[in-house]
């Protein structure tokens, strides 16, 4: 609990002062990353604005990993499967959504 408080801590301060490089964390210095570094070029309020997005999105998805609970789909502005899963693996991802198909269903079906 309180490594997973540092790590969004020190992302949120990155972010802060050079969000690019917080997103590369985040992502693995992969599209995100480089669709926030264009954004940090052109001006420095988008990159802001796009690198917070993007870790409310992840620690956000993250948490519904960890309780076991299917993260979503895709969201608007996020390329990277990394951020969409919350860091979890596709396949776990494929496991969580099947889970919660089931018990759609089950909830769906009349009791008698």
């Amino acid at each position: 609990m309180l490594r997973t408080l540092c790590y969004r801590i020190s992302i949120t301060i990155l972010n802060i002062f050079f969000p690019p490089l917080a997103v590369g964390l985040l992502d693995n210095f992969s599209t995100d990353c480089l669709v926030n570094s264009i954004l940090f070029v052109c001006g420095v309020l988008p990159s802001h604005i796009h690198g917070f997005y993007i870790s409310c999105v992840y620690f956000s998805r993250r948490h519904k990993v960890r309780r076991g609970i299917y993260p979503g789909g895709r969201k608007s502005f996020i390329y990277t499967d990394t951020i969409l899963n919350g860091g979890a693996s596709n396949a776990e991802v494929r496991r969580l959504a099947e889970g919660d198909r089931t018990r759609s269903r089950r909830a769906k079906s009349p009791r008698g």
